[in-house]
């Protein structure tokens, strides 16, 4: 009986190694990817005063530390998170960003620390 519950706990304890959130390593992307992630701009609502967008959808990026070895999560590497999100939809730049306090350590999500940002996804109009 006992051997059974050590073999339980170390099988739960693999297949929880990953964060329940939604994280995309930038260290796999590949070097076009990296080129394009770069090209998704940050505007402010004063940059987009007189232009014509169109909101493609709110996007949502997190940065979690999930091994004590891994990176702090940073706003910084959330931002990126959304702007990474934002590229897939075929958005031109995000707006808007809002960024929440760093959490602790948490069940919900598997990480030691996280930050999440939201932000709008856009396409912008080319001018005539």
């Amino acid at each position: 009986m006992l051997r059974l519950l050590a073999i339980s706990v170390v099988a739960i304890s693999l297949v929880g190694c990953g964060s329940f959130v939604p994280v995309v390593k930038m260290q796999d992307l590949s070097v076009d990817q990296r080129h394009a992630l770069q090209a998704v701009k940050i505007y402010n609502s004063s940059q987009l005063v007189g232009a014509t967008f169109d909101v493609i959808n709110v996007v949502e990026g997190n940065s979690c530390q999930n091994k004590m070895w891994d990176p702090a999560a940073t706003r910084a590497a959330a931002i990126d998170q959304a702007k990474y999100l934002a590229m897939e939809m075929g958005a031109d730049g995000i707006t808007n960003i809002q960024c929440g306090e760093r959490e602790g350590t948490s069940v919900r999500t598997n990480c030691w620390e996280m930050v999440s940002c939201t932000a709008e996804a856009i396409k912008i109009a080319p001018k005539p």
